[in-house]
């Protein structure tokens, strides 16, 4: 069969949206000239280095070297006078983009530059981030000059419509990029009369009547609520594990909803005046610190309103532990979510190794940093670095295969909503954890989040993990207990269930209907110490239950109370957004029971869909395709001395139909041979591997 023929058999019949027929190959240049001059400590020749840029020279090279989308500047958050000549570039560039077949992307900030806004909108304090205490919030560093917008402030939505309008229907761009996405951290959260007056409408509306109002707060009313000060006396929000006090975990809540809500309004208007118009956002991406208390992040429920998502996670952190993990691995997270989600995610790359993980994981490259990020100046021109040309050459002659391709995984672990806002430390470090485990063994999951836990999206997993998930609602648990009652097969972990959604310590196990046997379980109590220092006057004790293993009804279900991490939290110094600390990179290590929790997992569901022998270096993304193909995309990490054939594995009940071996080094595609090694075990060899390869199978009958 013929590569035209195998990519018009994998296209899906629906017509395709750009970014999946021609995939993101993008380039930047999101900082107009007024804002790097602000900014200060740039280069004597930037005016001709910036003029350069919306040459018809710097587009066609763009074209030459495959770009799709050019994400440009257009809104840096400055008063409409100061930035009109900036804008009217941008016009100009979109004309020469479209000329040359490349899409247009307008960026959009959500700060504002207050000495220039104030020329043309005097009343634009109004706009913006005021703190408990009555502070503008700056947006960090030096920047002083730049204040961060509230997404609760009718004024400042009203002047970001203008904006998207402008974008829209002048400009006659292809994309908004929404930078910025977040509220700011606390303690330095918007207190202003707009946040206050939205914060207990929010209150009101999940908690209606006076019953429900005192079960939460002991007392009715919400008409003398005002926003929670995290500036505490005897302790910084930073240093806090876990949240008790009710009003703080409705005020984190309430952050993620204004967000969502904000997203929402500005897509609904841009579609409104474009129906066909993509939207990306900055700030959906999973990291391992807790975003509801940083900046309101609800990864699920934002991107729901975007098409597209970027990614600039910071979560690595350099690491000289021989169980380290692979550097270049450190966004998979995200790229799962997402593309269970159907989002690609736009990160960027800076060789072969970065570009192959994109492809990978995202089935997209995104932005090569070395043909411009956000100040690209004449960087255009450089030559790509080696082994890039050829990977994105391969990829162009694919690129359906990539862009369409679908997750294929049967296992579901679920990042709690509440657990993961209410909880900064704990369940942030286990649900990372448990992800690396299974991502290292290569056993093929995917992440979701609350709004997917219904007995109808259960239905496509086999296996649901709860990784110390220890808000469950009732409803939850009904649910879930269902779903293992049905077929299903729960692995839970530690303390999960330990808390209802109301916030209350449940006597009884939440999941104690499906373990006859009883037992005792993780809990924690907070007590009372006799001591005098008021930062340690509380303290939590933990108590740890046995391992239970379970049937019930069709299904499986194992209790496992304790991992044994490699490193607790706060071993590490982490300072994301200067104080905090989260489960960054260097936490990621399978525990010293990892043995046991694989162990319970072979109980539960027996093998994985395929095996991969030896190569530890190798990282797969199980993926199927609309065509009935599955298939897998694999990098190798790290440092590779060349190319190696590698055994693959598939469990099937017939003999695999069609194999298909792609490579960037093979000018054709190899067709694979299978032999049954054992009962339901297809093996074949794949031909030589360097740095990624992409194979693809028929699970039907061969011939």
């Amino acid at each position: 069969m013929s590569n035209e023929r195998r990519e018009r058999s994998a296209r899906p019949e629906s017509k395709l949206v750009w970014w999946k027929k021609h995939g993101l190959l993008v380039a930047g240049g999101w900082h107009p000239l007024t804002g790097r001059i602000r900014a200060g400590g740039q280069p004597e020749n930037l005016e001709e280095e910036y003029d350069w840029e919306y040459t018809e020279e710097h587009i066609r090279r763009l074209k030459e070297l495959g770009i799709t989308l050019l994400v440009s500047q257009f809104d840096r958050g400055l008063g409409d006078t100061d930035q009109a000549e900036d804008q009217e570039r941008a016009k100009k560039q979109a004309e020469l983009c479209h000329q040359y077949g490349i899409r247009h992307g307008c960026y959009l900030a959500n700060t504002v530059y207050f000495e220039s806004v104030m020329k043309d909108y005097p009343d634009c304090e109004d706009w913006v981030t005021k703190t408990y205490d009555g502070r503008f919030v700056h947006y960090g560093g030096e920047q002083s000059w730049r204040w961060v917008a509230c997404f609760n402030s009718p004024g400042w939505r009203k002047r970001m419509k203008r904006q998207i309008k402008k974008a829209v229907t002048e400009v006659k761009t292809d994309l908004l990029h929404f930078d910025n996405l977040g509220v700011w951290p606390e303690p330095d959260s918007c207190h202003c009369h707009y946040c206050q007056d939205a914060f207990r409408k929010f209150l009101l509306k999940k908690y209606p009547d006076p019953a429900s109002q005192k079960k939460r707060f002991g007392f009715t009313g919400f008409d003398t609520f005002r926003a929670p000060n995290f500036y505490l006396r005897f302790i910084q929000p930073w240093d806090l594990d876990r949240f008790h006090n009710p009003l703080m975990q409705e005020w984190l809540l309430f952050r993620c909803w204004t967000v969502t809500d904000y997203i929402r309004e500005m897509s609904q208007y841009a579609r409104f005046l474009n129906p066909e118009i993509a939207i990306d956002s900055n700030g959906q991406s999973i990291r391992g610190v807790n975003q509801a208390l940083l900046h309101g992040t609800d990864h699920a429920r934002q991107a729901a309103w975007v098409d597209i998502v970027w990614e600039e996670n910071p979560d690595y952190r350099p690491d000289d532990d021989p169980r380290a993990i692979y550097p270049v691995t450190h966004k998979f997270r995200g790229m799962n979510l997402f593309r269970h989600l159907g989002k690609p995610v736009i990160t960027a790359y800076r060789d072969e190794e970065s570009l192959a993980f994109n492809l990978t994981f995202s089935g997209h490259p995104g932005i090569n940093t070395r043909w411009g990020y956000a100040e690209p100046g004449r960087k255009p021109l450089s030559e790509v670095q080696p082994g890039v040309k050829e990977l994105l050459s391969f990829y162009r002659g694919h690129v359906l295969l990539y862009t369409t391709a679908q997750t294929a995984a049967t296992i579901a672990i679920w990042r709690s909503r509440l657990s993961l806002s209410f909880v900064s430390t704990w369940t942030h470090l286990s649900v990372c954890v448990l992800e690396q485990l299974l991502f290292n063994q290569r056993w093929p999951f995917s992440i979701i989040e609350d709004d997917y836990l219904t007995e109808e999206q259960l239905r496509n997993y086999r296996l649901l993990i709860l990784p110390n998930c220890e808000f469950v609602s009732d409803e939850q648990v009904k649910v879930i207990i269902e779903f293992v009652r049905r077929g299903g097969r729960l692995l839970l972990t530690e303390r999960t269930g330990e808390f209802n959604c109301w916030g209350r310590r449940r006597v009884t196990f939440a999941f104690q209907a499906l373990f006859e046997q009883g037992g005792a379980v993780s809990s924690s109590k907070l007590v009372e110490t006799a001591s005098f220092d008021p930062h340690t006057q509380r303290r939590t004790n933990f108590e740890f239950g046995q391992p239970l293993f379970s049937t019930c009804g069709q299904g499986r279900a194992v209790y496992l109370p304790l991992i044994h991490y490699v490193h607790p939290p706060r071993t590490f110094r982490s300072r994301y957004n200067v104080h905090y600390d989260g489960i960054d990179s260097r936490y990621w290590k399978e525990p010293y029971n990892a043995g046991e929790i694989s162990d319970a997992i072979l109980w539960l569901i027996g093998e994985p869909e395929f095996r991969i022998f030896g190569f530890p270096e190798v990282r797969v993304e199980y993926l199927k395709w609309e065509d009935g193909f599955f298939g897998l995309s694999l990098i190798r990490c790290g440092q590779i001395a060349g190319p190696v054939r590698i055994p693959l594995a598939i469990k099937s009940n017939v003999c695999p139909k069609d194999g298909v071996f792609f490579a960037p080094e093979k000018a054709e595609e190899e067709t694979l041979t299978w032999k049954e090694v054992s009962a339901g075990w297809w093996e074949t060899l794949l031909p030589e591997v360097s740095r990624h390869a992409l194979v693809r199978w028929n699970p039907k009958k061969g011939e």
